[in-house]
């Protein structure tokens, strides 16, 4: 039984690539040869289906299927949007008198139902928000973007770990994107100025790529990169400066930017379409050895870190604590504080021994929850309940939260909607033996919701039926990452490549997109890599 961590080092080793026949074409994982190139045909409308097969204006692929984009209603064979076509003013068929204008689904002599109306030949538009007119009349956003402040781009990106991609994800239909490829294992997604950053756990990289669409593509890698530590962990962006947590290397770094925006429309000359967002490392400081940070939580000029202790138990004391990085001078950052958490009662099972092994930080109401994943030292078997210690800002004073051992082991990662606190729950897993270490079953994994007094309330426990992937069982669900936006958890998979959807429902969790969701299956996020049949959603980032 492995965690995260370790599972993800396991990963490192595997063959991400597969070639096509004769062409010496390399096509990654979930894509298909079309022409000189390859092509997601599950997902990308310029070739649904097959290679050449064009979804026409108004529609989106989504399943290797043409279907109609959001805000839009099929009316006698074509897409429109009923809020402002003319021709379909509010109900299919109903057409405008010679001239009047169509405005939120109403025929109308002028555009006046806001400020932000804009008329588009006979059509009254908001710039800002119509996918079908971003930003100017007539711009119409591909591939399931959405429109946001004018510009065309995903409300969601996964992170495909195994298969060196990511992946948009539009929140309104939950329909994906076509994967695209950086690098060789995208660990840690955040973004800066406008640019994706992409933390590529075995690149050693810090990769960029452009969020807003240009010529319906959006995720082509910029020139601008950074060279990281070892076993880089985690990406965070806190104004103008980049941390970046390196494990193996036991390091904190800290980029810096210009503050300038360079979001791919080339709106300072090109520097947003062939170079990226210049970035330049002003320190790094050394954590010590076998320290394995992994995460971190940025609170005024303070960067909390939790310390995961190296691997067995002869290197375990040397983690087993958070420590607080004074980053008022990023060439300067400066260890102020650590405190101990080798001494917190772990609540241990009967002839249990575990260690705390503290991973995912957050910060929240003047605290830091930190997920300790309490396992065994050298077996990383859970050997306690799924813990989280809170530690008080002001007295540094530590508190043990029990989030359950009947519905949680190996506490994962951590997100807030701004009232709950949701918690991923990796659970006690079991693999194969060599050379596959296949993961053969979970045991208490899912997410809990805890409430403003840390009580628990709302779990969910990931489950499918027998034959749901098509054969006779069903391929493991290992929680991994995940983001809140909207009143929706996007769970990440890092097993079976899928997004699980939880509706947040005051404080209780409703699987939305799932096995047992009301809104379909789960989103198939990441192609499984066709060696180790392994997909890994190793992060889920809600674009800001």
């Amino acid at each position: 039984m492995k965690s995260f961590f370790s599972l993800a080092l396991a990963l490192c080793g595997a063959v991400l690539l597969t070639g096509c026949p004769d062409t010496g074409i390399i096509c990654q994982a979930g894509t298909v040869r079309c022409g000189q190139g390859c092509v997601d045909s599950n997902a990308d409308a310029k070739n649904c289906g097959g290679c050449g097969s064009a979804c026409r204006s108004g529609e989106v692929c989504s399943a290797a299927a043409c279907v109609c984009a959001a805000g839009t209603f099929s009316c006698n064979g074509e897409c429109v949007v009923r809020d402002n076509d003319v021709k379909n003013c509010g109900a299919c068929g109903k057409a405008c008198a010679m001239g009047e204008v169509c405005e939120a689904g109403a025929c109308k002599l002028g555009c006046t139902a806001s400020p932000t109306s804009t008329l588009c030949g006979t059509s009254c538009v908001n710039f800002g928000t119509d996918a079908m007119n971003c930003g100017a009349c007539n711009v119409k956003c591909e591939n399931s973007q959405s429109c946001h402040a004018g510009r065309c781009t995903y409300d969601l990106v996964a992170a495909c770990f195994s298969s060196g991609q990511v992946v948009g994800l539009q929140a309104s239909t939950e329909f994906r994107g076509p994967a695209e490829a950086l690098g060789t294992a995208p660990q840690s997604l955040a973004a800066l100025n406008g640019v994706l950053l992409s933390l590529d756990g075995i690149d050693q990289r810090l990769y960029q790529a452009r969020l807003r669409s240009v010529g319906g593509r959006a995720f082509a890698k910029l020139l601008e990169e950074n060279k990281t530590g070892s076993a880089p962990n985690q990406v965070v962006v806190d104004g103008q400066r980049v941390y970046v947590v390196n494990s193996a290397s036991g390091t904190l770094q800290v980029l810096g930017a210009p503050t300038v925006n360079v979001d791919g429309g080339g709106e300072v000359g090109d520097a947003g379409i062939s170079g990226g967002q210049a970035l330049t490392t002003l320190s790094e400081i050394n954590l010590g050895a076998n320290t394995y940070p992994q995460g971190l939580a940025k609170v005024g000029n303070n960067a909390w870190i939790p310390l995961y202790g190296g691997f067995g138990a002869a290197n375990a004391g040397a983690g087993q604590k958070v420590v607080r990085v004074d980053v008022t001078d990023p060439t300067l950052p400066i260890v102020r504080e650590t405190i101990d958490l080798s001494t917190l009662n772990l609540k241990p099972f009967d002839g249990g021994s575990p260690v705390a092994r503290p991973y995912a930080i957050l910060a929240r109401n003047g605290n830091v929850y930190v997920a300790l994943n309490n396992l065994n030292a050298t077996t990383y078997v859970p050997e306690g309940p799924g813990l989280l210690a809170k530690i008080d800002l002001l007295s540094k004073a530590v508190t043990v939260i029990d989030l359950g051992g009947d519905k949680c082991l190996n506490p994962g990662w951590l997100a807030s909607d701004g009232v709950n606190l949701l918690v991923s729950c990796l659970g006690a897993a079991e693999y194969s033996g060599a050379p596959d270490f296949a993961l053969l079953r979970t045991a208490k994994s899912g997410v809990v919701l805890l409430d403003t007094n840390d009580q628990r309330r709302g779990t969910w426990e990931p489950s499918c039926p027998a034959g749901a992937d098509g054969g006779p069982g069903c391929t493991p669900i290992l929680p991994s990452r995940f983001t809140v936006s909207n009143g929706r958890a996007y769970v990440g998979d890092q097993n079976g490549g899928r997004v699980f959807v939880l509706d947040i429902v005051g404080t209780q969790l409703v699987e939305r997109r799932g096995y047992f969701g009301d809104a379909g299956l789960p989103i198939s996020a990441c192609a499984p890599d066709p060696v180790t049949g392994i997909a890994n959603v190793s992060d889920v980032f809600a674009v800001p």
